[in-house]
């Protein structure tokens, strides 16, 4: 087999290896690789959940009980459980935590809102207060290999951390993503290993289309393997200046 021959067999298989052998993180605006990433997940839009009306993100606005938001399922764990903290890890129904709000961008914020009418942010932890807390979770019912979601306010960045089922962060492969106002975050494990995420940490923030799934067999194309097939080139060119002069 000559060097050719070789080489086009070598990108053909880099063209195809994952980037990461446990993970693949994703910071984007652009709407077809969220769609991507989206596709055959379960999606929480908190559309159909009572939702306050808010004109500002102004802190310290009083959140009634019927727009503050836990869980679809409080009786059973079937459902992912939202807190802002205060919750018990491995049992949110007998201890579900401080809930989060679900609110109604209006106004001059209307537009900040990705799908539908409704967002969802953090309240002050043990209050009904919103906007000046900057922390929260959300624990799910079984392992799961994806989570991401649009950030529609913050005014600094924003972290997402992955956590194991013993509430540990994991620590290999892409484990944590961060994000700005207007982007969506969200990571893809090789397999179900995420058992709940943290959410924050400094300033408030709210977000839209929660996005998560069970098991998950392809990855968005963000452009990263087009970058490994270029680093690939790169190495064969090597390869065949190795073969040429020595």
């Amino acid at each position: 087999m000559n060097i050719l021959s070789r080489t086009g067999i070598l990108i053909v298989f880099a063209a195809f290896l994952p980037l990461d052998s446990n993970a693949l993180s994703v910071t984007t605006t652009d709407s077809g690789v969220v769609a991507s990433f989206q596709a055959g997940a379960t999606i929480e839009n908190f559309d159909d959940l009572a939702a306050l009306t808010i004109t500002s993100y102004s802190s310290g606005q009083t959140v009634p009980a019927a727009n503050q938001f836990s869980s679809r399922n409080l009786i059973t764990f079937t459902s992912p459980f939202y807190n802002s903290g205060g919750a018990s890890f491995n049992d949110p129904v007998g201890n579900p935590g401080t809930p989060i709000g679900i609110f109604a961008p209006s106004g001059g914020i209307a537009g900040n809102v990705k799908s539908g009418t409704n967002v969802a942010g953090p309240l002050a932890t043990g209050s009904d207060e919103a906007f000046n807390n900057g922390f929260m979770e959300v624990i799910f019912p079984t392992d799961i290999q994806l989570v991401g979601f649009w950030i529609t306010h913050a005014t600094t960045p924003i972290t997402m951390i992955l956590k194991d089922s013993t509430n540990t962060n994991l620590s290999t492969g892409d484990f944590q993503v961060t994000g700005s106002e207007g982007q969506f975050i969200g990571i893809i494990r090789d397999s179900a290993d995420i058992r709940g995420i943290t959410i924050g940490f400094t300033e408030a923030f709210t977000i839209d289309a929660f996005t998560f799934s069970g098991a998950r067999t392809t990855v968005p194309d963000t452009g990263a393997t087009f970058g490994l097939l270029f680093a690939s080139l790169i190495g064969l060119t090597a390869v065949r200046r190795h073969y040429r002069f020595n």
